[in-house]
């Protein structure tokens, strides 16, 4: 179950207002927005209206405000451990959708906040479990009510098979451009609708594909890591040390010798 940070309830702040997180947070971030605002997450830009809700995921950056009339919401910071839940969330994240009568979200947020705050030890964790479950199931349902229009379904099965190709070709060079042209629609909108069907971005799913290669092609086999890096779709053994310690934490051959020594354990 997700975890409370911090957060607010009929949060109003003055025009001209404007939140600035141009290197995200480590956390989730909820919004249930009543007033309406202008927002830009991951280079998108939306027109929010009131009654929605926006799910910010972390590393995202985002900007938000109203630069005309006060802007009004509920928020609330929070993490979520791994878990059918999670990869839910991770759905729904960095794409507003309505949410219609806020009232409910408001009640879930603010109670939450009091357990947090004033819950009984013996209580507080167990209360604010059921009052996320009720939260998330009602925000799921909204997400999917809203989720798909007719045109973005039309696409989901040609996303599946470009996700399939890239996986089962996934060391060999993929332009967005020529990706978006087999389904006869623009890279940006290739972009949005790979994120939304997947909760994860064309390019980080490619990077992590490549990662899970590398990390099975250096347990497996004898290749130098240049020969593992070439193999994974790396013209350059460098980028290939700095993309898999940013994604495992260590380098290529630290893992190598530390799995190894494991396996031999």
């Amino acid at each position: 179950m997700p975890k409370a940070i911090m957060g607010g309830y009929q949060s109003r702040h003055p025009s001209p207002y404007l939140m600035s997180r141009p290197d995200g947070l480590s956390n989730y971030v909820l919004l249930i927005i009543r007033s309406g605002g202008e927002f830009q997450l991951d280079g998108y830009a939306y027109t929010v209206r009131p009654g929605s809700a926006l799910i910010v995921a972390p590393g995202t950056a985002y900007y938000y405000g109203k630069p005309d009339g006060d802007y009004v919401d509920d928020w609330l910071h929070f993490t979520v451990s791994e878990s059918s839940l999670a990869q839910r969330i991770r759905r729904m994240a960095n794409t507003p959708f309505s949410v219609g009568n806020m009232e409910l979200y408001t009640f879930c947020i603010r109670q939450i906040l009091w357990e947090l705050s004033y819950g009984h030890p013996d209580y507080a964790q167990e209360n604010m479990d059921s009052l996320f479950g009720l939260l998330f199931n009602h925000l799921f349902a909204a997400w999917q009510a809203g989720d798909t229009t007719e045109a973005e379904s039309a696409y989901y099965d040609g996303l599946q098979m470009v996700r399939l190709d890239v996986r089962n070709h996934f060391s060999q060079p993929h332009s967005i451009e020529e990706l978006s042209g087999r389904l006869g629609i623009s890279a940006s909108y290739f972009q949005y609708l790979y994120k939304k069907h997947f909760g994860v971005s064309f390019h980080h799913d490619l990077i992590q594909m490549r990662i899970e290669q590398a990390e099975y092609t250096l347990l497996t086999s004898s290749l130098a890591i240049e020969q593992v890096a070439e193999f994974c779709g790396y013209s350059s053994e460098v980028h290939f040390y700095r993309q898999f310690k940013k994604v495992t934490g260590i380098t290529p051959a630290r893992f190598r010798r530390e799995a190894g020594y494991l396996k031999e354990k």
